[in-house]
């Protein structure tokens, strides 16, 4: 599984790399922003994008839109602090495949990847 980050957290997105390396995951990129994101999206065609909700100059609900936009089948599971309904319900609309947050622990994380990558929503 090729997967590319978004978060605008640094430290908190090379921790998530070293994660997902650990496990066997490749790790295609860290974008910083929704506005990378949707430029690295095309130019490294990840099978998965992990997006943040708030970030800077463009949100990961506004990017992940974007994206499904560009290429439909590419899967975007949310990874956010977020537990408001509203952003639930905006990132499923959005087109998200999932919704994790960032309190989950290492291994549930990593099962509900596996999980969205069979197709089983998290």
């Amino acid at each position: 599984m090729r997967v590319l980050l978004v978060d605008d957290h640094r430290l908190l997105a090379e921790g998530l790399s070293n994660l997902l390396s650990v496990h066997g995951v490749e790790v295609v990129g860290i974008a910083g922003d929704g506005l990378e994101a949707v430029v690295m999206a095309r130019q490294l065609s990840p099978d998965l994008i992990l997006m943040d909700i708030r970030m800077p100059r463009c949100d990961g609900l506004s990017a992940t839109r974007q994206i499904k936009a560009l290429f439909p089948d590419l899967k975007i599971v949310m990874l956010t602090t977020s537990s408001e309904d509203d952003d639930l319900f905006e990132a499923v609309k959005s087109g998200a495949a999932g919704y994790l947050l960032k309190s989950i622990g290492g291994d549930a994380f990593m099962e509900a990847l596996r999980e969205v990558e069979e197709g089983i929503p998290p």
